[in-house]
């Protein structure tokens, strides 16, 4: 979240003690990297159909896709998906793909409040003990990558919110997973899906995870990963997703690095004011 409309920034060097990269890993090498699709011996890291649309407008949509509750979808393997090996590709070229991305805030607001507070859930991501920053996995990777697809963040960097819940359908076991986007930085609250979520709640789905992305950024004309923390109005909303529908955990993802907190530590981080 951003405060004002200054343009210029300083860069706070921020260090914490436990981040649990390559955590995980199923990997004889040293990479923190995900295996791509390619590389893993396994089901393939994709949907296999396409969504239904709840709603769309112009280029804001709400959609969902229902598949197998598989493993896989939270290992740390990547899809084969050549736009998004491109993004990943120019992202490790800029030498922007840090595990803690640096933090920018506007230039003489340091003192602020509202700054204070946000660069506060940045030490708890990191701190190791209100959530893990990890490698991002299957399912997170997937769904920035259809979001990369239409519209490549690179040059039309945008926000989307996802939605997890879990339920046995007959003799299955499944996913539900909402997907709300548009062509603006942030998604219009027409595409949030929580009224599907009630429904689906009252109805017997458990609210497994809620995912968002924060997006490359332009600080000081350097591109920059978002740093994968709940931003204060993230943390505002997430209160009213676990009290109103039982939310378990959340995902916080810049294509490269999530934030996997489970929502009992949420306490740990700052809202607004």
């Amino acid at each position: 979240m951003r405060f004002g409309n200054t343009v210029r920034f300083i860069l706070l060097p921020i260090t914490f003690a436990m981040v649990c990269i390559g955590c995980g890993l199923k990997s004889d090498t040293a990479s923190n990297s995900p295996r791509s699709g390619s590389e893993a011996e396994m089901e393939s890291c994709q949907f296999d159909s396409a969504p239904t649309v709840v709603r769309s407008l112009d280029d804001a949509v709400l959609q969902y896709w229902e598949v197998e509750d598989r493993a896989l979808w939270f290992e740390p393997v990547l899809p084969t998906d050549s736009a998004y090996a491109a993004y990943r590709q120019q992202v490790e070229a800029l030498g922007a793909d840090q595990a803690q991305p640096e933090q920018y805030v506007p230039e003489g607001e340091q003192d602020n409040e509202g700054w204070r507070r946000e660069l506060h859930n940045v030490a708890q991501a990191y701190g190791g003990a209100a959530g893990t920053v990890r490698p991002i996995a299957c399912l997170e990777a997937v769904l920035f990558a259809y979001q990369n697809a239409r519209y490549p963040q690179l040059d039309h960097p945008t926000e989307f919110l996802a939605l997890v819940l879990r339920n046995q359908v007959e003799e299955r076991h499944v996913l539900r997973v909402y997907f709300g986007a548009g062509d603006e930085m942030f998604p219009p609250k027409t595409v949030y899906g929580f009224d599907e979520v009630e429904r689906d709640v009252a109805a017997g789905w458990t609210y497994v995870a809620m995912l968002h992305n924060h997006t490359i950024q332009d600080a000081d004309g350097e591109a920059r990963l978002g740093v994968p923390a709940p931003s204060v109005s993230d943390v505002q909303l997430l209160h009213g997703l676990v009290e109103n529908y039982g939310l378990e955990r959340v995902w916080v993802t810049n294509g490269f690095y999530t934030l996997d907190m489970p929502t009992d530590k949420l306490d740990r981080y700052l809202g607004p004011e």
